[in-house]
């Protein structure tokens, strides 16, 4: 790698701000959700600034009540401890005992938790536990901002409320949230609930993303094969409960993500996850990490900084160096989101994937702004690298449109949580992204490039229609981070999501993991 990419250990080490230098502040976050000690930032900020936006603020408001639907699994009755978390908006609670649990409409004794901090300071997300006695299916309503005085039970370990206690099968009794309330909390990044767009263009992702095709069993069914595991299984599902909430996709994700865990061995840069173990593609904090958001299980937030810590080893130095040095958007964009979410759920480390984070987003932003040498346009940009880095032989310099979506994901995420210059510069490297690919990465009919070149008018046509959505996430994600005013990139953002209604298709499970992780976020910079 070029000389001033120095290693990401050892800028983890520093354990503060290197965007612009290693003499920043950074700071934990604080043990158990507390709020950061006087004279502290909360995570994500840097002293003496104001803190970034904790995600686009572009959804309503979520209230102060959630009903929480549970749903048990066959089998299982009786009194029971109900375990769940419920994800918060930012500034939305600053205490957790100022929580309250209603069923059949009085009061009943709880266990809270507050899971993480927002870059400001509040709750991301508050751990409950209940006992309730099982007959059916029935409903808690849980009361944001209100202290309880029908006293406090003791919090119990996750695992003793799952069956097997690696959560391989689930809770004993699921508890589902409304996906008006998923979404708009941002717990698995900016999204809006599916039947909010049903019957416009923007419902392309419905019929595409068929949950019930590649669900937890079909997975199971074929796990022993790497490519299934591939563009984080858990995440895609998850962002589907997100969009959907309901138990399908919940428990897919839940499942998938416990399987996921449940391989790693090994601690620090020793872990090992469960298939290709060297290999940057398939390390994942980020499934993980919603994961502890909407359980409260330990286990998974440990596990995600394990995982990061062991992609800092796979993928030690982020940039590249040129030539046929290997490098893809896809291994820069899963390292990239291994390091910000891990930073975002870690109760102990949360400066050392600042710190990596911090060096990834500089080396990628520098070669932005370097390759190919000789190109010359400032406002359209790619993370461009030669066909032979991409191990591809088309000969000539360029960009994966849909690979893309993975960096930009990263990108996008890591200026929501870390505000400041670092979110200015990587916003801004998304809108130059999102114009290169509207000029130079669809073909002649419209239909995004398989490889895109950079300003020369090449481009190899793709021979399937596996990757219309990528590209429009990218393009509506510069159209949004651009002011929502440029109307050339909205025209091409809205077109290929009307290509991807009418043309695209995911007929394997790895194309629907693709195609239904990072873009099913275009609905939200487009509504």
């Amino acid at each position: 790698m070029r000389s001033q990419h120095v290693s990401l250990l050892a800028l983890a080490a520093c354990g503060v701000a290197v965007v612009f230098g290693c003499g920043g502040g950074g700071s934990q976050t604080a043990p158990d959700g507390a709020a950061p000690p006087d004279g502290a930032t909360a995570t994500g900020g840097d002293a003496g600034t104001t803190i970034g936006d904790a995600r686009p603020m572009d959804t309503p408001p979520l209230g102060t009540n959630v009903v929480v639907h549970l749903v048990p699994r066959a089998g299982v009755s009786g009194m029971m401890r109900v375990n769940f978390a419920v994800p918060l908006a930012p500034g939305q609670l600053s205490d957790p005992a100022s929580v309250r649990v209603l069923l059949g409409g009085a009061e009943t004794p709880s266990a809270r938790r507050a899971l993480a901090r927002h870059p400001d300071g509040s709750v991301r997300s508050v751990q409950v536990q209940i006992d309730v006695a099982i007959a059916g299916e029935s409903d808690a309503t849980v009361e944001i901002g209100q202290a309880g005085t029908a006293g406090d039970i003791p919090m119990m370990p996750v695992a003793d409320t799952l069956n097997p206690a690696d959560g391989t099968a689930g809770p004993r009794v699921w508890a589902l949230l409304p996906a008006r309330w998923l979404s708009g909390s941002g717990v698995a990044g900016p999204q809006v609930p599916e039947a909010d767009v049903a019957g416009t263009p923007l419902d392309a992702w419905r019929t595409l993303c068929d949950y019930a095709e590649y669900d937890v069993t079909n997975f199971i069914g074929q796990m022993s094969d790497t490519a299934v595991w591939l563009f984080d299984r858990g995440t895609t599902a998850y962002r589907g409960y997100a969009r959907r909430g309901d138990l399908l996709t919940l428990e897919t994700a839940y499942r998938e993500t416990a399987i996921y865990r449940a391989g790693i061995t090994g601690t620090g840069t020793a872990t090992r996850i469960p298939i290709a173990p060297d290999d940057a593609k398939y390390h994942y904090t980020q499934n993980m990490a919603i994961h502890y958001l909407l359980s409260g299980d330990d286990r998974f937030r440990e596990a995600a900084e394990a995982v990061g810590r062991r992609t800092a080893v796979v993928w030690p130095s982020p940039g590249y160096a040129g030539g046929e040095d290997f490098w893809t958007e896809r291994s820069a964009g899963f390292g990239l989101l291994a390091f910000v979410w891990a930073m975002i759920v870690s109760d102990d480390a949360a400066a050392e994937f600042r710190a990596l984070a911090d060096a990834a987003v500089t080396a990628h932003l520098e070669d932005q702004e370097l390759y190919p040498v000789g190109y010359a346009d400032t406002q359209a940009r790619c993370f461009a690298h030669s066909a032979e880095a991409h191990s591809e032989g088309f000969g000539y310099w360029g960009c994966s449109p849909w690979m893309s979506a993975i960096l930009a994901d990263g990108l996008d995420a890591y200026a929501t949580e870390r505000g400041g210059a670092q979110a200015a510069a990587a916003r801004a490297s998304l809108v130059k992204l999102a114009r290169e690919i509207a000029r130079d990465g669809l073909d002649p009919s419209g239909k995004p490039y398989y490889w895109m070149g950079v300003g020369d008018g090449q481009g190899e046509v793709d021979d399937y229609d596996e990757h219309w959505g990528e590209p429009a996430y990218v393009v509506a994600l510069g159209w949004y981070h651009a002011g929502r005013n440029d109307s050339a990139l909205e025209d091409v953002a809205r077109g290929l999501v009307a290509g991807l209604a009418a043309n695209g298709g995911a007929p394997h499970m790895r194309s629907f993991n693709w195609q239904c992780r990072s873009a099913v976020a275009t609905a939200f910079y487009l509504q």
